[in-house]
């Protein structure tokens, strides 16, 4: 509230300042007068050319010359209440212009009083806003949609989440269409909030072209905006669906791939006349349609991959990385009293040998049929675990589901036609208990385990894993009472790994390995100390520790001008979200004088990558200040390629689990695939266990660019990679 104290500033003067006033303001400006019934008395140009109202059109009116069908009532109640009682207040209204077109219109409301609290005028500020809200809108759009392909959420959900969006920000009784069509150029899918109104027929005659569904009568390259339907030659060949749908202006935009192919069409179908503006032109074209594209062609390809590096594609039985991602996603809960089993067919080589690899592919096949058909009433999981076994799960909780004799003699009891002969077999069984103290992971070695006693057997064996678990538990305890001593001591160190150009075999960096020998427990294995280290919180010490006996190494070949290399550390989960992490990397570095170029932090792909955007600015941080990341492990979790263009990583690391099976075609098309996703990202591609020649072949052939594994050098203590490389100088120089 404002009051003016100059007894001889009258009321004329106050009118005269606030207009003279108002001309000098970069935002619109109206002045309302209480004693002539709270109309406009003054407007300034601003205000007149954000409306396209004349200064005579405005005058003597009210406000609610801006409003129109979709402007919030209730809200514009407040805005006058304001005026009315001398009340000061800030909002924003949807507002139209003289044209009939919209915009968000912020209000500032500021009541001028005298000394007696009269109110004389109300100077209202106002501001168009709408790009700023829509840039907002796009935002809040943009993370609710990388949120749901992280979620894996259906093409559906995502696309409607788009249409929903766009439906709200013109306010207007409007219909938001996504049609995808095919390399044919034929409709497949329709989506969004018109998919409600129109049957799928009629989408392809009235928006393709007749019913040939050609496309070339209605979608080129361009953006098509038609303000009136019923003047174009559209309206008399549809009529009957024009006017019952009551369907008046189209705007549209066709939606490309990456190689600038149409994949579809971006539609709003509105019942009134709407021309877009300048910003409905770039709302559209430049950031809903490319929205979209994105949003399919991240669902394609995670799904393809998703396929590829979940899926037998000989069997069609989902294979053993898509089992215990089934497993860990969908039945971590109730897992008590619940069991696995391992089967493989004694005869399995055998079959092979007479009919082939697809012969193996059947009988594994049929088995699991077979076991589907007689356990029908319960809920069977059933993947392939090896060339020659299938792995099952069962969630239920009781004993139910555990096999005895009589349901392996049922399983046994026809044979197995197989190139229309009648094949007998029978069958090895290893089997685990899954509950709290055996989780999944350990549950499937100790069923490995079982198995490999069952092959030992004659006929068909079923072996239950008997090793009692106090053994595994009473190791872990040990761990967990030596880390924090270990860590005293400075009992852990590292082994630098080379990674290696597949092409010239010359190395160019490597990556730091923890290693840990305790004089109480000998050397102990990362996979047992790093989970224990994780649960403990003691992992980021262990971290440092690494890190720190890294940059004394570098720090000495810096200081004895030898070669500098750039070295991998491997980074937890806690320590990378450590609010303080990037700091204390950058307080380390400077300590040791190492030029940050030499670091790069390997990032596991089950680091939690869901938190785009704090995983973002972290990587973003370290690369302003000089240091590299990398993904780590990459293929093994399921979110991958919705962050990956997200997050500026330099580096992807394909996991050793796909190169031990590089052989196996489904593995050899996933690591083709991401070898050429990263070549299109401009990232490196790191593959790592490469252990014999063949693997190295073959990656050299798919155009990987570095290797690691035991085929080129094993881990090696800091000395031993000073020996190696001063070796390798030393040949150099003699050449």
């Amino acid at each position: 509230m404002y009051k003016y104290y100059n007894q001889n500033f009258d009321k004329d003067d106050m009118y005269f300042w606030l207009c003279q006033m108002a001309r000098q303001f970069e935002s619109g400006v109206v002045v309302i007068n209480p004693a002539k019934g709270n109309v406009i008395d003054f407007v300034n140009q601003v205000f007149i050319r954000m409306t396209d109202y004349s200064e005579s059109e405005l005058i003597g009116k009210k406000l609610n010359i801006l409003h129109g069908p979709l402007t919030d009532v209730l809200n514009e109640d407040a805005i006058q209440e304001c005026i009315e009682n001398g009340l000061s207040f800030t909002t924003s209204s949807y507002h139209y212009r003289k044209d009939g077109s919209t915009f968000w219109n912020e209000i500032s409301i500021l009541p001028l009083k005298d000394l007696d609290g009269e109110l004389q005028y109300c100077l209202l500020m106002m501001k168009d806003v709408t790009d700023a809200m829509k840039v907002d809108a796009l935002l809040e759009l943009e993370r609710n949609i990388y949120y749901k392909l992280e979620n894996g959420d259906p093409l559906e959900y995502v696309l409607g989440e788009i249409c929903n969006h766009v439906e709200i920000t013109f306010r207007n009784q409007c219909h938001c269409t996504i049609i995808l069509i095919d390399e044919n150029r034929k409709v497949t899918e329709v989506y969004g909030g018109s998919t409600k109104t129109f049957e799928m027929t009629k989408y392809q005659a009235f928006f393709m072209g007749n019913d040939s569904h050609d496309f070339s009568l209605s979608l080129d390259r361009k953006a098509t905006f038609i303000k009136n339907i019923k003047s174009t030659i559209y309206y008399e060949q549809y009529k009957h669906l024009i006017d019952k749908e009551n369907i008046v202006s189209l705007w549209g935009q066709p939606i490309f791939n990456k190689e600038e192919e149409v994949i579809g069409f971006f539609s709003i179908y509105f019942e009134q006349e709407m021309e877009p503006q300048a910003t409905d032109y770039k709302f559209i074209i430049t950031n809903v349609a490319p929205i979209v594209s994105l949003a399919v062609k991240y669902y394609n390809q995670k799904n393809a991959i998703h396929s590829l590096a979940f899926y037998d594609s000989a069997t069609g039985l989902s294979n053993f990385e898509g089992f215990k991602s089934k497993m860990t996603a969908d039945w971590e809960a109730g897992m008590e009293n619940s069991y696995l089993y391992i089967i493989e067919p004694s005869e399995y080589q055998n079959i092979v040998d007479l009919y082939g690899r697809q012969g193996g592919d059947k009988i594994l096949v049929k088995i699991a049929k077979r076991l589907q058909n007689i356990f029908a009433e319960h809920k069977l999981f059933i993947a392939r675990y090896t060339n020659s076994a299938i792995i099952i799960a069962s969630k239920l909780k009781n004993s139910d589901l555990q096999f005895t004799q009589a349901e392996i003699d049922h399983l046994l009891f026809e044979p197995y036609c197989i190139n229309n002969k009648d094949v007998f077999i029978t069958l090895k069984v290893g089997t685990s208990k899954v509950c709290l103290e055996t989780p999944i992971d350990q549950a499937i070695r100790q069923a490995d385990t079982a198995l490999s006693i069952a092959l030992k057997s004659v006929g068909t064996v079923i072996k239950k894993f008997e090793v009692e678990q106090v053994e595994s538990v009473a190791n872990e305890m040990n761990v967990l009472a030596n880390i924090a001593k270990g860590l005293r001591k400075d009992e852990f160190m590292p082994m630098l790994q080379p990674k290696v150009d597949i092409k010239t075999g010359e190395i160019n960096s490597f990556e730091a390995l923890a290693r840990w020998i305790s004089p109480e427990l000998g050397f102990v294995s990362p996979a047992l100390f790093i989970p224990v280290a994780e649960n403990t919180g003691n992992i980021s010490e262990i971290d440092r520790a690494i890190f720190k006996k890294v940059l004394q190494w570098q720090k000495d070949r810096q200081e004895n001008n030898l070669p500098m290399y750039q070295v991998s550390i491997n980074i937890s989960p806690n320590h990378f979200y450590h609010p303080a992490f990037v700091e204390n990397v950058k307080e380390l570095i400077e300590k040791y004088g190492v030029e940050p170029k030499y670091i790069k932090f390997e990032i596991t792909e089950s680091i939690e990558l869901d938190n785009v955007m704090r995983a973002k600015k972290i990587i973003n941080d370290l690369m302003r200040y000089g240091i590299a990341t990398s993904i780590d492990d990459f293929g093994v979790g399921y979110s991958s390629l919705s962050y990956l263009q997200e997050l500026p990583f330099e580096e992807i690391k394909i996991d050793k689990s796909f190169v031990d099976n590089l052989a196996d075609p489904r593995m050899h098309a996933v690591i083709k695939t991401i070898i050429h996703l990263s070549r299109n990202l401009n990232m490196r591609c790191v593959a790592e266990g490469i252990e014999t020649e063949e693997q190295h072949k073959e990656l050299l052939q798919l155009g990987c660019n570095s290797g690691q594994g035991y085929y080129y050098f094993k881990p090696m203590p800091l000395h031993e990679v000073d020996e190696l490389l001063q070796k390798k100088a030393q040949i150099q120089t003699q050449t």
